[in-house]
C-alpha cells in the first residue's frame, strides 16, 4: 500500500486517539478507581509552572524520594530490580513474549548488581583485598565466580553448586546484557531470532514460571547475607566506619581509580601525597560529604594506611606493580 506524507500524518494523529483504550491496561476497562484513571491518563496541560513529575502529588505512596537519609541505596537498587521483576512475571500470562523481555533484562541486573555489593560487602567485612583499578566484569558467571572463590577463601560459603548453575543459566542466555534490551547489536544482527529454529544450541521457549522460581532462589540467598552484613542494626557493619554511605563511596571510588598507573610513576616520597590528591579528587568528583582536610595518609609496614578523623579507613598497598587496597577485618576467626 501507498501513502503520501499527508496520510501517514493523518492517520497517526487519527490512531493516536483510537488507541488510547490501551493505556487503560493493566486495569480492567470497567476499573472506574482513582488509580486506574490516573494510571490510565495522559499529562494534563496546566498553568502551573512546576515540573509535575518531580513535584510532590496527593497520592503520596506514589512519591519515590531521591536522595534517602543517610542510606547507600543498595537496598532499594536491589529490591526495586527484583520487586519489579516479579511483577512482570506475575503479569506476564497474556503477552509472555513481551514480558521475556524486561523480565530477563531485571532478571539478570538484579543478579549483577546484587553480587556486586556482595562482593565488596564481604571484602571490607573479611578484609580482602580489591585490585585497584580492575574493571567489574559485566559477566554473570565470571562474578559468580570470584563470589564463591572470595567465600571459600574465607570459610563463608553455605551456597550450593545450585546457585551458581542458576546464575550460568541465565548468563548464558544473555551473556552481554543486551540481547533483551536491543533489537540488534551495533553490527545490525539481530540479538533474538525473528523466525523458528531448529537450532539444538540455541531455546526456543523461556518458562517465565521457572525463570521466576529461580530468581527467588538467587534472592533468598543474596538477600540472606545482605541482612547479615548490612541491613539491620546488629549487621556487621553496624557501629562501623562502614556504616557511613560516604565513606563506602569513597573505599569504592578509590578501588576503581586509575590511581595504580600515577603511583607506579612516582618516587616513594611522593606516593603518600599521589594518594592524598586521589582521595580529595574521589571525594570532590563524587560529592561525597567527608572534610579532604581530615584525610590522612601514613606509610606503615610498607603500606600506605588512609585514616579519617584518626579512624582506619583502608591500606594501600603494592605488589608486582599492582596496587591493592584492604580493610581491617570486621570478623573474628
Amino acid at each position: 500500500m501507498e501513502y503520501t506524507k499527508k496520510q501517514i500524518k493523518y492517520n497517526w494523529e487519527k490512531d493516536i486517539i483510537d488507541f488510547a483504550y490501551k493505556l487503560q491496561y493493566p486495569f480492567d476497562e470497567n476499573d472506574k478507581s482513582h488509580l486506574a484513571k490516573s494510571l490510565s491518563a495522559i499529562p494534563e496541560e496546566s498553568s502551573d509552572k512546576r515540573n509535575p513529575l518531580t513535584s510532590y502529588s496527593e497520592a503520596t505512596n506514589y512519591n519515590a524520594t531521591i536522595g534517602q537519609e543517610h542510606d547507600d541505596y543498595q537496598y532499594s537498587y536491589e529490591e526495586g530490580y527484583f520487586k519489579a521483576f516479579k511483577l512482570i512475571i506475575a503479569g506476564s500470562g497474556n503477552d509472555s513474549e513481551s514480558f521475556l523481555m524486561p523480565a530477563l533484562f531485571l532478571a539478570r541486573h538484579y543478579i549483577e548488581l546484587s553480587l556486586k555489593d556482595e562482593i565488596t560487602n564481604v571484602s571490607i567485612a573479611t578484609g580482602s583485598k580489591f585490585s585497584i583499578g580492575n574493571k567489574e566484569s559485566h559477566y554473570l558467571t565470571e562474578l559468580s565466580n570470584s563470589f564463591k572463590k572470595l567465600l571459600e577463601e574465607n570459610g563463608l560459603n553455605v551456597l550450593q553448586e545450585k546457585f551458581f548453575d542458576i546464575i550460568e543459566s541465565i548468563d548464558k542466555l544473555s551473556p552481554k546484557s543486551d540481547e533483551f534490551r536491543y533489537t540488534t547489536d551495533i553490527s545490525g544482527k539481530y540479538n533474538l531470532p525473528i523466525d523458528f529454529t531448529d537450532d539444538k544450541e540455541s531455546p526456543s521457549v523461556i518458562d517465565l514460571i521457572v525463570l521466576g522460581q529461580y530468581l527467588n532462589y538467587i534472592y533468598l540467598h543474596l538477600y540472606s547475607l545482605y541482612f547479615i552484613l548490612e541491613d539491620n542494626e546488629e549487621s556487621v557493619l553496624a557501629d562501623t566506619i562502614f556504616e557511613n554511605p560516604y565513606v563506602k563511596g569513597l573505599l569504592y571510588g578509590v578501588a576503581h581509580s586509575n590511581i595504580s598507573n600515577v603511583l607506579n610513576k612516582s618516587s616513594e616520597n611522593q606516593i603518600s601525597k599521589k594518594i592524598k590528591n586521589c582521595i580529595s579528587s574521589v571525594i570532590s568528583n563524587n560529592n561525597l560529604k567527608i572534610d579532604s582536610s581530615d584525610i590522612k595518609v601514613d606509610k606503615s609496614d610498607g603500606s600506605y594506611q588512609v585514616l579519617l578523623n584518626d579512624s582506619v579507613l583502608f591500606m594501600i598497598f603494592e605488589n608486582n606493580k599492582s596496587w591493592w587496597l584492604k580493610t581491617q577485618p570486621l570478623l573474628d576467626e
